[in-house]
């Protein structure tokens, strides 16, 4: 009784510890957490922050100004404001004020802006523009204040997109099902099915997983509901679960990559052997792996590693065709190896082994 006591609180101390350590890079690298900024951001001199929505200069250049609604149109680490230019009936520039977002993704995102450049409002508010691989929060929200803005100019309310789709409720039900279901039916064929939804519903549909890059911008910006209710769910199978005896349940029932790794070593009755000598240098492998990764986290340097990580593919429509090659490799390599990328590589994965003191 004494000995399961301790193995509990080692757990309770080792979740504990990796929630600071998350803490601690959300700190680093965003400046930021649950939404708290812990710096002052430095306005520019030279962009004047406007206190009215919609203001018009000399030359008669109307100019919308977000930052009244950007409160509910968060990027990776916080809001994103913009400057909306129009002139003659025409989008005549766009420009992004101060924020907290960080400088690579920002980078990222911003040749965006050149899609409603010169086009009339009405053009531009019906303007597709699709989210940039490596900086989707980022860009995705530089999409939403631009339409928000515009639809202010045309006087049809604040078009943010903010409507809960459909699809996030499927996907909430399909990541319920994950958490609740494993725990009373132990049924192979439930397995299967549940997987098939996780890899098509939250990973090809609907890009619900957890990685880094959602995990730190869930630390730094706390959760935006109804959409956050997904990433607690997941959280909580993740790093909740295993103090109650489930050990590794969201990589096991609910990853869509780690879905896809299982259904495809199903395929194979064949599996490569892999000698004890060569598993335990694979394992050192992804302990120093991750531990280096951190460290960049940490030092706030080459913090683009996260924009690495395989679950991107699912998103193949942004994603770059090395992530998506990339992630095909493993998911074929796994029908002769038992989920290689969960076992050797994935940062994730490894920070949850921590998580529950297996890693």
């Amino acid at each position: 009784m004494k000995s399961n006591n301790l193995f509990k609180k080692e757990k309770i101390v080792s979740l504990i510890v990796v929630l600071l350590m998350i803490a601690s890079a959300a700190i680093t690298v965003n400046h930021s957490l649950f939404g708290h900024s812990v710096e002052s951001i430095r306005e520019d001199s030279s962009v004047a922050v406007a206190q009215d929505s919609i203001s018009t200069l000399p030359d008669g250049t109307t100019v919308i100004h977000t930052r009244s609604l950007s409160g509910t149109i968060n990027g990776y680490a916080g809001a994103v404001p913009i400057d909306i230019y129009i002139k003659d009936g025409k989008v005549s520039d766009i420009q992004v004020l101060p924020n907290s977002e960080t400088p690579s993704f920002l980078k990222r995102a911003l040749p965006l802006l050149e899609s409603w450049r010169d086009k009339e409002v009405g053009m531009a508010l019906e303007t597709e523009v699709d989210a940039v691989s490596g900086a989707t929060y980022t860009s995705s929200a530089i999409i939403s204040n631009v339409r928000a803005g515009l639809a202010m100019y045309e006087g049809e309310g604040s078009r943010t997109g903010k409507s809960v789709p459909v699809k996030i409720w499927i996907a909430l039900g399909v990541t319920l099902c994950g958490c609740i279901v494993p725990l009373f039916v132990r049924s192979r064929y439930y397995h299967r099915a549940q997987m098939v939804a996780n890899i098509l519903v939250l990973g090809f549909w609907c890009g619900q997983f957890l990685d880094y890059y959602v995990i730190l911008k869930c630390t730094s910006s706390g959760f935006l509901l109804p959409e956050g209710l997904i990433a607690i769910a997941m959280l909580t199978a993740a790093f909740i679960y295993p103090l109650f005896g489930h050990p590794q349940h969201y990589c096991t029932h609910i990853c869509p990559l780690g879905s896809a790794q299982q259904l495809i070593a199903e395929i194979c009755g064949f599996k490569l052997h892999l000698s004890q000598g060569l598993l335990k240098g694979l394992e050192w492998f992804r302990r120093i792996l991750w531990g280096v990764l951190m460290l960049f986290l940490w030092t706030d340097a080459l913090t683009g590693w996260m924009d690495l990580e395989l679950f991107q593919a699912f998103q193949y429509k942004s994603a770059s065709w090395g992530i998506i090659i990339a992630a095909s490799v493993f998911i074929l390599l796994s029908a002769i190896v038992t989920r290689p990328y969960c076992r050797f590589v994935c940062p994730t994965g490894s920070l949850f082994k921590r998580a529950e003191n297996i890693g």
